[in-house]
């Protein structure tokens, strides 16, 4: 059985955050040991807010109680400590991977991809664009869905600025990038059309003009510099696909 990661599901919540549940949100995702070692009272105090507010902040991201949210936390973190105890003589890619695909596995739901599809079904076109390894999967998406019904388009970083002028209200772009500060994203205040940003990073500076994010899990302290992110970018088009066909 794979552990939950309340650190991502709390950033996949992020958007429907009050300013309390930003401050919740913020003093867990800078330790989230504070969540084991600390009773909800203490926490609260940690965190500048009532304990009423710890409560509020578990239901915002789908727990009914805190103690299952103290106890998919108490798992998750002691998951990542036995990953580090394993078999030295195991790639710590392999490793790696294992970890980043196991949160993810409890991130992309079948529900959760099923809406997906269901938000890019109502756009004309949709274009797909990233900068260096994350142009691959603006490649494989067009690739996979040639046999089918979308008008989708891989549109290299070169021509960004170029689509998005042209880029009508009814259109959309996907961005891969693991960072959300790649060169290109400069161009996106210049469309009239939808923007979805496929990332790891939560705190992209963008976020004010990205229309949809799809924030997905990293295990290293920098997304930047995990070197497994563009294979969960492959593993995440893969399974639109299917839902995008299917849908």
């Amino acid at each position: 059985m794979t552990s939950v990661n309340p650190i991502q599901i709390m950033e996949l919540n992020k958007a429907n955050f009050s300013k309390t549940d930003l401050q919740v949100y913020d003093t867990i995702r800078s330790n989230p040991n504070l969540v084991i070692h600390k009773s909800i009272s203490k926490l609260a105090e940690t965190a500048g807010v009532s304990q009423p507010a710890i409560t509020r902040f578990v239901k915002t991201i789908g727990y009914e109680r805190y103690r299952e949210f103290h106890s998919d936390m108490a798992v998750y973190l002691a998951s990542l400590q036995t990953t580090v105890e394993q078999d030295v003589s195991t790639p710590g890619y392999f490793l790696t991977l294992k970890a980043l695909i196991d949160s993810a596995q409890n991130l992309l739901t079948v529900g959760y991809m099923q809406r997906l599809a269901e938000y890019l079904k109502k756009f004309d076109r949709i274009y797909a664009s990233g900068l260096g390894k994350s142009f691959q999967p603006a490649e494989l998406l067009e690739i996979l869905t040639r046999k089918s019904d979308w008008q989708l388009h891989a549109v290299r970083s070169d021509f960004v600025g170029e689509t998005c002028e042209q880029m009508a209200k009814s259109d959309l772009l996907i961005i891969f990038s693991v960072s959300g500060t790649s060169d290109i994203m400069r161009y996106l205040e210049k469309t009239s059309g939808q923007i979805m940003l496929v990332t790891a990073n939560a705190d992209c500076p963008y976020n004010d003009i990205i229309d949809k994010s799809v924030v997905l899990p990293y295990v290293t302290d920098d997304p930047e510099s995990s070197s497994v992110s563009p294979v969960l970018f492959d593993i995440f088009v893969e399974l639109l696909t299917q839902f995008m066909i299917a849908s």
